[in-house]
């Protein structure tokens, strides 16, 4: 065999890749190796020459045996290449195949569901992480969730009955971004990811009770203890079912947030007008992406791939992720999780090759061990571990006690 990296970043020439390809060079530590990985020999030699990778690996998704080439010579593989549900899955397949774990930032939970039926097992056996949404789509409501609860425990209070998050963020969308989208669109799979509320839920945590106490927000009303109005969340079609997903998971391994656990996610709005217009928004969005000619509009109004917000754009955006947690003893606490920087893009990045850099290192430290395998979550998978480092490259977490 070739050379061997402790790392390799696939669709390292995207816009978001790019990113990626420069943060791993400033902050990989002495002795990491790692490479970049794509379809174009000559994209990369000019990306290398950017950002200095110990090495240049070509392949295609469309491609196996170059897949399979790429896939044995790394120990973690991270994955920018979508959208996830055309290209993403022969990289999974090998890397489950060959033993190798695997993180990606995808938000395309109905592909995440099609790993989860295909894959899910033989990861478990052979002790592979596979964490998929392992950036702004879903990490900062997985981990912030985890916080809440590990906090509740450590102040010996009762199992967590439910926690309800809501954002604030300015950012912008790049190209790869739109095109996961509309690709989901026209793929027709947007329908369940946005009814099924359990979509990434085990079998044995798709109970009728479960399903009625998790309906996704579809209201405005006023929260007192964020003394701001909330209204529905587009990501939220996302990060709940992944949030959900940890719980089950965590239940099973008699970890779980508690018998009667409920999550929920929103958008932070100052006035009750523009929570009306947003929640209008979402639905004509929605409502939108339905039809041909709402996508044919979008591809007019979005970044073509590899584009995305400028430089100064990037650094002026910001998250704030606020989670108010409630035990069942009636004990309650605000977790505020925050950033500076685009979410979609600086964030991202950040969280994927945090998570990227543990899974390259002894995984005896890891939630479970070293044995612990499968389709999993950013907090299954990583865990609070992850969220240390990501406060260690400036992520800033609070709690206050709610009276």
């Amino acid at each position: 065999m070739s050379d061997a990296y402790d790392v390799i970043l696939y669709g390292a020439t995207g816009f978001t890749g790019r990113q990626a390809a420069a943060r791993l060079a400033a902050t990989a530590p002495p002795g990491l190796r790692w490479a970049i990985a794509g379809r174009s020999a000559e994209r990369l030699e000019a990306l290398a020459a950017q950002c200095n990778p110990h090495g240049v690996v070509v392949a295609d998704s469309q491609d196996p045996p170059t897949v399979d080439a790429m896939v044995a010579r790394a120990r973690v593989v991270i994955s920018t290449a979508g959208p996830y549900l055309r290209y993403g899955t022969p990289v999974v397949e090998a890397c489950v195949r060959l033993g190798v774990h695997y993180a990606d930032i995808t938000g395309e939970t109905p592909w995440i569901k099609r790993l989860i039926e295909h894959y899910s097992e033989a990861a478990t056996a052979r002790g592979t992480r596979i964490i998929p949404a392992c950036g702004f789509d879903s990490a900062p409501s997985d981990l912030g969730t985890l916080a809440v609860v590990a906090h509740l425990r450590e102040h010996q209070y009762a199992a967590t009955l439910s926690v309800n998050a809501s954002f604030t963020a300015a950012g912008g969308i790049n190209g790869g971004t739109a095109a996961t989208l509309l690709t989901m669109a026209e793929d027709k799979v947007l329908e369940g990811a946005l009814t099924d509320v359990l979509l990434l839920n085990p079998e044995d945590h798709q109970s009728d009770a479960e399903r009625g106490r998790s309906a996704d927000l579809d209201r405005i009303y006023w929260d007192g203890d964020r003394e701001v109005w909330l209204c529905p969340f587009l990501m939220a079609f996302i990060n709940t079912r992944v949030v959900r997903r940890s719980n089950a998971l965590l239940a099973s391994w008699g970890q779980g947030y508690g018998s009667a656990f409920t999550y929920h996610e929103a958008m932070e709005t100052r006035s009750r007008t523009r929570a009306v217009v947003m929640e209008k928004s979402v639905r004509t969005l929605a409502a939108a992406l339905r039809r041909p000619s709402g996508r044919w509009l979008a591809r007019k109004l979005v970044p073509e791939p590899g584009a995305g917000p400028t430089e100064a754009a990037m650094d002026a955006g910001f998250f704030r992720l606020r989670l108010v947690g409630e035990a069942e003893n009636g004990e309650r606490v605000l977790v505020t999780l925050k950033s500076q920087g685009d979410p979609g893009n600086r964030v991202t990045t950040t969280i994927l090759c945090e998570a990227a850099l543990m899974l390259a290192e002894d995984h005896a430290h890891l939630p479970g061990g070293p044995t612990r395998g499968g389709i999993l979550t950013p907090a299954t998978g990583l865990g609070l571990p992850l969220l240390e480092r990501l406060r260690g490259r400036g992520f800033e977490l609070d709690f206050r006690p709610i009276d």
